[in-house]
């Protein structure tokens, strides 16, 4: 756990670390741009990480099939409802 301090505001704020790789090409890329920008290599992929959550949120925010979860509300429903879907589902045997 690290706190950094923000570049919006002067607030420290909780960082959780991770890790991953990349290509060859996308670190070349990456260092330049870092360069070029005149911030860290990691603020870029924060920047960069947080456009496609904005972007991929709103999709996952209008998906149709995303507002029926939990519609059976507590109800623990048939307890062999992943085998017997159909039965459940269209009133087949």
């Amino acid at each position: 756990m690290i706190f950094l301090n923000s570049k919006h505001n002067d607030k420290k704020v909780h960082m959780i670390r991770k890790q991953t790789y990349i290509l060859p090409e996308q670190d070349r890329k990456l260092k330049v741009l870092a360069r070029m920008k005149q911030v860290t290599e990691a603020e870029l992929i924060r920047e960069a990480l947080e456009q496609f959550l904005r972007r991929e949120g709103a999709r996952v925010e209008d998906n149709p099939l995303l507002k029926i979860v939990g519609i059976g509300g507590d109800s623990p429903g048939p307890v062999d409802g992943a085998l017997n879907h159909d039965r459940y589902l269209y009133c087949r045997e």
